[in-house]
């Protein structure tokens, strides 16, 4: 996993790095990218064993990694996750929160229980992981905060009024988080992935009425014609966190295809 080269040129060798919902997809993605740059990677996941897996797939690689079961939205569990990641490696220098869910209904047809769950994973546990991940980042007078937010926070799709508003919720939290914190060096910014080959975006296809056809509308109204990679999500996060980016903060880096660009 040791790329000297990349680690020096990007700033994060030893770095101590956050990533939730890195069991899978850009998650998974990221969190192999700054393992490559020789970052030290706290894998969370509310699936303990999706976060183990990727996490001991790292570590045969040769990077420091460890994984932890961790649902954003329960205060408690967010507190063990910084617990364990102290433990384990001594501070907190990035975090990348990037846990999510999607349902895709029609915005009336959205129980009151679905509207909270994605409220409380989306929004809420973005903001758990930075209340508790502030304070140790404030002490060392540095840190940078990604958050996952969604090309549905600027123009949306029919079924999904319910997880845009979440994620235009996201984009508002990131400014106030980038003006409370510059003060104490901490940088906060969005990632806004297009549709991105990840569970997310399959499922959003496969639970509409026509896949086929959602899928085919999808990539036509992306200029490059494709999904993204995780990867390719995963290195617009990992610039953000980097000194490569020392003077960005308070806003949002788009990787879409050219998919915000068409009026």
């Amino acid at each position: 996993m040791k790329d000297q080269d990349t680690s020096n040129y990007l700033g994060l060798a030893d770095r101590v790095v956050i990533i939730t919902g890195a069991g899978n997809g850009i998650g998974r993605a990221t969190a192999r990218l700054f393992a490559k740059a020789r970052s030290s990677v706290v894998l969370a996941d509310i699936d303990h064993d999706a976060a183990e897996s990727a996490a001991s797939e790292l570590r045969q690689e040769g990077a420091q990694a460890i994984a932890v079961g961790c649902d954003v939205s329960q205060p408690v569990s967010v507190q063990r996750l910084v617990e364990q990641t102290i433990s384990a490696f001594g501070t907190i220098d990035v975090l990348h929160a990037n846990a999510a869910i999607q349902i895709n209904k029609p915005a009336i047809d959205v129980t009151e229980e679905e509207w909270d769950k994605l409220q409380d994973v989306n929004v809420k546990g973005v903001f758990l992981c930075c209340k508790y991940a502030i304070p140790i980042m404030q002490r060392q007078r540095r840190g940078a905060i990604i958050i996952t937010s969604s090309g549905h926070a600027f123009a949306t799709y029919p079924r999904s009024a319910a997880y845009a508003a979440t994620k235009g919720a996201e984009l508002a939290f990131m400014r106030g988080l980038a003006l409370d914190y510059a003060p104490d060096g901490i940088r906060v910014n969005c990632v806004i992935p297009g549709a991105t080959d990840t569970r997310l975006v399959q499922g959003f296809i496969r639970d509409a009425a026509d896949p086929e056809a959602t899928r085919q509308k999808l990539l036509a109204g992306i200029p490059l014609g494709r999904l993204a990679t995780p990867e390719e999500i995963g290195n617009a996060v990992l610039f953000l966190a980097s000194g490569l980016a020392a003077y960005v903060t308070g806003t949002s880096l788009v990787v879409d295809g050219g998919l915000l660009a068409q009026a």
